[in-house]
């Protein structure tokens, strides 16, 4: 299995390029790769990505994009939208026996440049490839060259279910030589997500998804020493505002749209990170939650400190940011975000416990720990 930590998502990725075809205007132009819909907002003069002419004879043929395109072209020239009927259109097209690709034919030549705007890959039941973790599997196996064995497949269909559930949407074009590790930040990075290699050498892929008010954790810590924790509040990290910037113009390197407002993704960065975070380092030597992985919820107690409410920290929850194993140590460090739920406890309605408002039904804070 590849090492995808040394040599493979750290190099940068060639693109493809009008040299490989017979005669192109310019041989180092590269061959656009496309995802999303990239025909809103509507342009009425221009598109947002330049074609490059991959067969200079004749009124020239432009490559609308590296692959089969799904639909939605739309051309345009120095004198704004050309005319369909000016050139031959083919969504999927063997051209000059090179690979498919989506390209357009001219009858007759367009004035100055080319630019466009059309949908992308679609993947294959024919639908839009635009969930952004549909489109880093596309990426990785399609594009980069890996295989499915290079990626955690079930970390990856739980991040295009959240993304899905969210109604995330990415839309954009990969023009330029980059490192897939670097083009993997970018995407993740606009949708609360990120990646990680496992231990086994896979793309492990995480998108935040909506936090429950009622979380089920994977494991309970058992009690926590004072001298094997940590805490510290991460101030640096609040958020309270989250103005976006959208709809990407590369021929003129500018964004289209701009939101200020509480957008579905920006009203979650709010409410996600409008609070100091606690995070906790926890050293655990029991190696009973080997099996935690990041973005698991866990139980912890450290009675020593206080919630907001200046209870002792029993059974509270955290998210798992890092987990590292050391079995030479025989010990795990993870790196817990507090979430500021706890487990609760509940007594059985057999008349043990008098309902006079002395005490919570199911609400209270569960007092024993492991």
């Amino acid at each position: 299995m590849a090492d995808l930590t040394q040599d493979r998502l750290s190099d940068s990725f060639q693109m493809r390029r009008a040299s490989i075809y017979s005669s192109p205007e310019f041989e180092d132009q590269s061959l656009p790769v496309i995802y999303g819909d990239l025909t809103t907002p509507p342009r009425a003069r221009s598109g947002v990505y330049a074609l490059p002419k991959i067969d200079d004879s004749s009124a020239g043929a432009y490559c609308v994009a590296a692959h089969e395109a799904l639909d939605g072209v739309i051309l345009f020239d120095d004198d704004g939208r050309i005319d369909a009927g000016d050139y031959d259109l083919e969504l999927s097209a063997n051209y000059q026996g090179k690979g498919v690709i989506a390209v357009a034919a001219f009858s007759a030549p367009p004035k100055g440049g080319v630019t466009a705007v059309c949908k992308g890959k679609k993947d294959p039941r024919g639908a839009l490839i635009e969930n952004p973790a549909d489109v880093i599997r596309d990426l990785m196996t399609s594009v980069w060259g890996f295989s499915e064995r290079d990626i955690d497949m079930q970390a990856l269909a739980r991040a295009a279910a959240c993304a899905d559930a969210l109604g995330y949407r990415a839309g954009g074009i990969l023009l330029d030589d980059h490192a897939p590790a670097d083009v993997l930040t970018a995407i993740l990075g606009d949708f609360l997500g990120r990646y990680e290699v496992d231990p086994f050498g896979r793309l492990l892929v995480r998108i935040a998804g909506e936090e429950p008010a009622a979380i089920l954790p994977q494991k309970v810590l058992p009690r926590i020493d004072e001298s094997r924790i940590a805490a510290e509040i991460a101030r640096d990290a609040i958020i309270n505002q989250a103005p976006t910037l959208y709809a990407r113009d590369y021929v003129r390197a500018r964004y289209l749209r701009h939101d200020d407002g509480d957008a579905a993704l920006q009203s979650r960065i709010v409410e996600r990170y409008r609070q100091p975070a606690r995070m906790f380092t926890i050293e655990d030597a029991s190696l009973r939650a080997i099996e935690v992985e990041p973005g698991d919820y866990v139980a912890f107690s450290a009675p020593w400190m206080r919630s907001e409410k200046l209870e002792p920290l029993l059974n509270q929850i955290g998210e798992v940011i890092e987990a590292n194993c050391d079995l030479d140590e025989q010990a795990i460090e993870f790196k817990i975000r507090d979430t500021g739920f706890f487990l609760t406890s509940a007594s059985p309605l057999t008349g043990v416990k008098a309902l006079e408002g002395g005490w919570l039904l199911g609400g209270e804070r569960a007092a024993a720990y492991a």
